[in-house]
């Protein structure tokens, strides 16, 4: 069986490189603080909230996931943090929960779709708060019954705010209150709306969870688990490994992308190198050429220009940006923060732009020209 999982996140004892995140965190949570995690998509982050959560639970802690990603009003909040809660319980604090849910309010029941006896509240009303307040509000009711605490992940937290424009105030309103009851991890990867929700102090979040943020893979890390996992499956990695760290840069889930496709193409008992990395290489930007495109058709002319001058990095940002057609000034800045806050970019003071591609498939895609295929 290939070793190397790229299509979902990775189970806890499979993380590479997320020590010293995972310890920060639990030491948060513990103190009973709020954290926040801002990175692109794939970028790890689930699979660091599910090894804290692993964590904790060891430690006699409820652990719930909720995910926000798509979520249209209150009422989809509220039903999103019940389905958790439902979902996620184990032992005594389940049956509690099997019986504390009666007490909600009034409420639309789904049952088919949702799972076998997995029937879901929701609030009549789609813009009322008290239902979702009521909700809101498990951690604290379970902490006085039952005394034990609960660490609640609110992922794709910034989707909230399609819900409404003050579900962060709704939200605000009442874990404030939790104390010892609950740690929580807003987790998000609109890096531009999670700022806002943190950063802004007219938001009712503000300054409310320490910022972590997720750096690239450490290369020493990742060149020791590519190359043990190919050594316990029969196989050496040998002179492919260094191809494979200079084009993956420490991206989770490219860098396990690249190292499956790799190992598929190498024989048991053999060594990848000059035949097998090409290909690995070549079948990895087939696979995911719809998605660059995707992404490309997706941005403004000035974003395109910016995106190709980080890609290319040969000069400056603005410099290489006006090489590209485009202007100065106003106009340059503007794609560069609309690249940042959409996370297709980072800063890189290494590099002569002064900024990264996040996605180094996307960056190779961009840099050989293949945005006119």
């Amino acid at each position: 069986m290939n070793p190397f999982r790229y299509s979902e996140p990775l189970p806890p004892s499979e993380l590479i490189d997320r020590d010293e995140e995972t310890e920060t965190l639990v030491e948060i949570a513990v103190s009973g603080n709020n954290s926040r995690i801002v990175a692109p998509r794939r970028y790890g982050k689930t699979s660091l909230l599910n090894r804290l959560a692993e964590e904790l639970a060891k430690e006699g802690w409820n652990t719930v996931h909720v995910d926000f990603f798509g979520v249209l009003t209150l009422a989809d909040v509220a039903a999103r943090v019940e389905r958790a809660y439902a979902s996620q319980l184990e032992g005594g604090v389940a049956a509690w929960f099997a019986g504390f849910r009666r007490r909600l309010r009034p409420s639309l029941r789904i049952g088919a779709g949702e799972g076998a006896g997995a029937d879901l509240a929701i609030a009549l009303d789609p813009a009322a708060e008290p239902p979702l307040l009521e909700r809101l509000a498990i951690p604290r009711r379970m902490f006085e019954r039952t005394g034990t605490r609960t660490l609640v992940v609110f992922d794709e937290f910034q989707d909230v705010l399609t819900a409404s424009d003050r579900a962060d105030a709704v939200i605000r309103s009442e874990i404030q209150h939790h104390g010892d009851a609950a740690s929580y991890v807003f987790a998000g990867s609109q890096l531009g709306m999670m700022r806002s929700l943190f950063a802004d102090r007219r938001r009712a979040l503000y300054g409310q969870a320490r910022a972590l943020d997720l750096s690239p893979l450490d290369p020493v890390d990742v060149a020791s688990h590519i190359d043990a996992r190919f050594r316990a499956t029969n196989r050496e990695i040998g002179d492919a490994l260094d191809p494979l760290l200079d084009l993956a840069r420490g991206h989770p889930q490219r860098t396990m992308l690249l190292a499956h496709l790799l190992w598929e193409r190498t024989a048991p008992g053999g060594r990848a190198g000059d035949e097998e990395w090409p290909a690995a290489a070549d079948r990895a930007m087939a696979e995911v050429q719809d998605e660059l495109r995707a992404i490309w058709n997706g941005l403004s002319t000035g974003q395109r220009r910016v995106l190709t001058a980080v890609a290319e990095n040969r000069d400056g940002i603005y410099a290489a940006g006006r090489r590209h057609g485009g202007s100065r000034g106003g106009s340059a800045k503007a794609a560069v923060d609309a690249l940042l806050d959409s996370g297709e970019i980072q800063p890189d003071p290494a590099a002569r732009t002064g900024y990264r591609v996040v996605d180094p498939l996307l960056g190779e895609w961009v840099a050989a020209g293949r945005t006119a295929e």
